[in-house]
């Protein structure tokens, strides 16, 4: 039997003519591989390499004006040189809203999970993006490749402007890879309401000094090309409707300093994208028990409209854990006094724990870990909240009631049930979680949220490698550092991660709520937000139940405003 008689035998008939063309000396041509499958999805998940491909090829979101929405644009399938585009969206008589901008969802391997219901592999987390917000440079976000069957998702945002017309607008993103295109309409309602620029909820979140120096590979020496850098984080940050409150550039006693970079932040005249956004607090820097150098301070800030407000000393941190303890607190809030009788106070503590150290009358702002507002066990299990009203009872004293969360959220390297359903800024919390905070802050009526650093990993090596601090992936760091030899373009900026994305959307959320209580109907606000979120531990909820939280507010706020819902 010749060669080919037994090639015959075995091949499948679609085969035979490709041995014949080998026999003969023709190549076989080649087969082309099946189309990538492109499709859309919300914000509200995760996308993973894992990720099976769907039948969406509509994004639908909604959105009020002077407000940010996103949607998520994936490709599944092997596909070489993608890259994306969007569409202007068109609305009511011709209206336009800007095109989305567009971002590449950059992968971390987390080799170990952040609480007993974290996960290892691949996770997004940082956005590279097409063009940048703060230098409006091109960066390298496209293109990119994917193998086998792996998803790989595109961040899509829109700004929704202020004074934009209410009704539906239509637009779309298209990708293109391989010769191929792929379009995905893009639906956005505007609802008929506007959120402010400035936050309603207060925020101090930090950033360590030495983090951008190593994260960018700048000199610390460097006062302006340090100040510039920070200040761009400040930016971006607003635009995240969150406040970085420690300006800590090195030259922190300057307050000349302060005021040639910092001073738009403060006063709303920043390049930010929500207009007239200002930081909404600031944190003295210093010996805090120099009286006279934190006179220095007030009478600074108080020579600027609307600075002196905003001004805390944080006396201290978790007493008596990080180095402070309540006899410290009693010196540092009366120097703080002294210097000036309205320079706010601020500790991380319960009010149980001031009482019990007799230091309330100490202290302006309280601020407790959120697991102690509303535990699961223990000596803070129930709703706390109201064991705050007296400390908040005085309508002429500047006393505030503020969360945070902690490595509490994720367990701190406990491996306890207790440690699931906080809400959590890790990279393997859900989306949900990462957005939580704020409604629970709504809940419990605090009035700020305090988060301890936003670019910590930059310390300890590559953050778009790990950003394992703490037993957590993220905690302590929301931004990634947007060099030229990382993101491409010529400057260096933040780059913003989902879960920061996720707090904004949370900071927003707070707005809605905040808008339906003051137009008079905070009980549906109140009911709303316990019944998606019944108590701090239990925040892991499904996206479906927060988006439709999240709708019924914004009708509600519709029809108390005589405005038509569309």
């Amino acid at each position: 039997m010749s060669m080919l008689a037994r090639s015959a035998r075995v091949l499948p008939h679609a085969s035979l003519a490709c041995a014949l063309m080998l026999v003969a000396g023709v190549p076989a041509p080649a087969r082309s591989a099946p189309a990538a499958k492109v499709w859309a999805t919300s914000a509200m998940e995760k996308i993973r390499p894992s990720e099976p491909a769907r039948a969406t090829s509509v994004a639908r979101i909604a959105a009020a004006r002077n407000e940010f929405e996103a949607f998520q644009v994936v490709i599944t399938g092997s596909a070489r040189n993608v890259r994306a585009t969007a569409s202007a969206l068109t609305g009511p008589d011709g209206a336009e809203i800007a095109a989305p901008r567009l971002y590449r969802e950059s992968l971390l391997n987390l080799t170990r999970a952040s609480a007993p219901d974290g996960a290892t592999g691949k996770f997004p987390d940082a956005l590279v993006p097409d063009v940048d917000e703060i230098a409006n440079e091109r960066r390298n976000a496209f293109p990119f490749d994917t193998r086998g069957a792996e998803s790989r998702a595109i961040w899509a945002e829109v700004f929704v402007p202020p004074g934009a017309a209410p009704g539906l607008y239509r637009g779309d993103v298209r990708v293109d890879y391989g010769g191929r295109s792929a379009p995905i309409a893009v639906e956005l309602t505007v609802w008929a309401f506007d959120l402010p620029s400035t936050a309603t909820l207060r925020s101090a979140f930090g950033l360590s000094w030495g983090s951008l120096p190593s994260g960018h590979g700048i000199s610390a020496s460097n006062a302006a090309a340090f100040a510039i850098l920070r200040a761009r984080y400040g930016q971006l940050a607003l635009d995240h409707r969150l406040t970085i409150s420690r300006h800590d550039d090195g030259a922190w006693a300057d307050l000349a300093h302060f005021d040639r970079y910092y001073g738009p932040l403060m006063d709303g005249t920043a390049e930010t994208r929500l207009e007239g956004a200002r930081l909404t607090a600031v944190e003295y820097l210093g010996n805090l028990e120099d009286t006279a150098n934190m006179a220095r301070w007030a009478s600074h800030y108080r020579a600027r409209e609307g600075w002196f407000e905003r001004l805390f000393q944080y006396t201290c941190d978790e007493p008596p854990y990080q180095g402070c303890g309540w006899s410290d607190i009693a010196r540092r809030a009366q120097a703080a006094k002294a210097a000036d009788p309205e320079l706010r106070t601020l500790v991380t503590t319960t009010i149980q724990e001031a009482d019990a150290h007799e230091a309330s009358a100490l202290l302006d702002l309280i601020v407790p870990v959120v697991n102690y507002m509303d535990d699961t066990t223990g000596g803070y299990a129930g709703s706390q909240r109201s064991k705050y009203d007296a400390f908040l009872s005085d309508p002429d004293s500047l006393n505030e009631v503020w969360m945070y969360q902690s490595c509490m959220s994720h367990g701190c390297g406990g491996s306890s049930a207790y440690f699931t359903g906080w809400p959590s800024y890790m990279a393997d919390a859900s989306a949900v979680r990462n957005r939580a905070m704020q409604w629970l802050a709504f809940k419990y009526e605090a009035t700020g949220e305090l988060y301890w650093d936003t670019t910590y990993a930059y310390l300890s090596g590559d953050p778009w490698t790990s950003v394992w601090e703490f037993d957590g992936n993220g905690d302590g760091t929301l931004f990634y550092p947007g060099t030229p030899a990382k993101i491409g373009g010529t400057t260096h900026v933040p780059v913003a991660s989902i879960r920061l994305k996720m707090i904004r959307e949370g900071m927003e959320d707070y707005e809605y709520l905040n808008l339906l209580a003051a137009l008079g109907d905070r009980a549906l606000a109140e009911d709303v937000v316990n019944q998606l979120f019944p108590s701090a531990a239990r925040t892991e909820q499904s996206a479906q139940s927060l988006m439709a939280a999240r709708e019924r507010i914004a009708r509600r706020i519709l029809e108390l405003r005589g405005t038509p819902i569309p």
